[in-house]
């Protein structure tokens, strides 16, 4: 079984997206190299099971990713009030490459000191950004509202404008918290 390593922004942008849109079905990848996960990329909130949405963004993030020395490590997902569960398909073909993390969000648990991740397989072993690092993010939500600024694939498809790969005030709200 692999080990993953999460970094402090590996850790936020997923909680960051799920609580931009808390009533609704979020999805994202995770990039990294080795068995470092770096960086997340939201890709979606709505239309949560239109693949041609979520194909798209794993094309633009294995370009994006190449080009930072970043492949695709694994999926992340938050359920709003919606039970969307296309992760499970979306890890197996990303497990057909090569080992894949999941990562479901409870939206729910946002708001309380609860774990907010379980793992996909259960028995991944992760090492997760220290309890610091762990409460500054929810307090990113809590006080701060950056979850406000994040812009994922839909918002760049509305508006082209939207840097949903960059993000750059969020992470450098995120970078911190290191």
């Amino acid at each position: 079984m692999p080990s993953y390593t999460l970094t402090p922004e590996a850790y936020a942008l997923p909680l960051l997206h799920a609580a931009a849109h808390p009533e609704a079905d979020v999805a994202g990848l995770l990039l990294g190299r080795g068995g470092e996960v770096v960086t997340a990329l939201p890709v979606l909130h709505r239309y949560a099971s239109l693949s041609p949405t979520l194909e798209l963004g794993i094309d633009m993030a294995r370009v994006w990713g190449k080009q930072k020395g970043l492949e695709i490590m694994g999926y992340y997902e938050a359920r709003g009030n919606g039970s969307a569960r296309i992760g499970e398909a979306v890890l197996a073909a990303l497990r057909a490459e090569g080992p894949a993390l999941g990562l479901v969000l409870h939206n729910g648990k946002l708001r309380t000191t609860d774990a907010v991740y379980t793992t996909s397989p259960a028995d991944a072993s992760v090492a997760w950004p220290s309890e610091s690092v762990r409460a500054g993010a929810l307090e990113l939500v809590r006080k701060d509202g950056v979850q406000l600024q994040l812009r994922d694939l839909d918002d760049h498809l509305d508006d082209s404008r939207n840097d949903w790969l960059g993000n750059a005030a969020v992470r450098a709200a995120v970078a911190k918290l290191a």
